[in-house]
């Protein structure tokens, strides 16, 4: 699996997320969504990712992706997520979506061996690491993993 594959795939999907930009902070997405709009929401996450046919996302299917992970970032997160976990969250829809395809392609296809998301740090990657852990713990039923 390539790195850029790494990050969510402990959540069951092979979800595109070692990108070359670091996350902002303070974001204003939703604190109140329901379980069931935030796992619907990673589920179409889910399945943008799946729709990529090749083993790197063509230009169409990376806009496609960022329309997902920006669909997730307005539905938010439930109330009771805790802050690393938001924050993994935070970071995850902001390096997705605001990364242009130019740039996000130096990315794919990274062979260095290197699991690490360049250009964000380290701290924010156990974020996500535990964001993920957060996904597979509460959307596991509703997303059949």
């Amino acid at each position: 699996m390539t790195p850029i594959k790494r990050p969510l795939a402990a959540a069951g999907a092979a979800v595109l997320l070692g990108l070359t930009l670091t996350a902002c902070g303070g974001s204003s997405y939703p604190t109140d969504a329901s379980e069931k709009e935030f796992c619907g929401g990673f589920g179409d996450v889910i399945t943008a990712t799946s729709a990529v046919e090749g083993e790197e996302p063509t230009e169409d299917e990376w806009k496609k992706l960022q329309k997902a992970y920006g669909d997730l970032g307005d539905i938010g997160t439930p109330e009771d997520i805790g802050d690393t976990e938001r924050n993994g969250f935070e970071v995850m829809v902001d390096t997705i979506t605001d990364l242009d395809y130019d740039e996000a392609k130096k990315s794919f296809g990274d062979e260095d061996g290197d699991d690490s998301i360049p250009g964000v740090s380290k701290d924010d990657e156990k974020d996500v690491d535990k964001f993920s852990d957060y996904l597979q713990d509460t959307c596991a039923d509703q997303l059949g993993g």
